[in-house]
């Protein structure tokens, strides 16, 4: 019994950690835009970074988000934001928000 416990734990707590980014990614972006409605993913992607501009890390995780959303004049805008993550992905380093190519 305690073998099943201890492996369904050490399961339980990496099998979120990609949902757990996701939705930091998400959050990040989203706190960018202002007066933001009607928030909505379109696309998602992870990859790992080999070569990221800040030489402090190696193998980034990266996140981007293609979305749309409301603006404060009611048009709707299609984005893409990027998130990068830490490579042990419990921190973000920076994100940024462009048009949607």
């Amino acid at each position: 019994m305690l073998l099943f416990i201890i492996v369904f734990d050490s399961c339980d707590n990496h099998a979120f950690d990609s949902d757990k980014r996701q939705l930091m990614a998400k959050d990040g972006i989203r706190h960018q835009l202002r007066r933001a409605r009607s928030f909505d993913i379109i696309a998602f992607k992870e990859d790992t970074v080999k070569n990221f501009s800040d030489t402090s890390f190696k193998n980034v995780l990266s996140y981007t988000l293609d979305f749309k959303y409301t603006d404060s004049n009611g048009d709707l805008q299609q984005k893409q934001g990027v998130v990068f993550f830490t490579p042990n992905g419990k921190s973000i380093i920076s994100s940024q928000i462009t048009d949607k190519h």
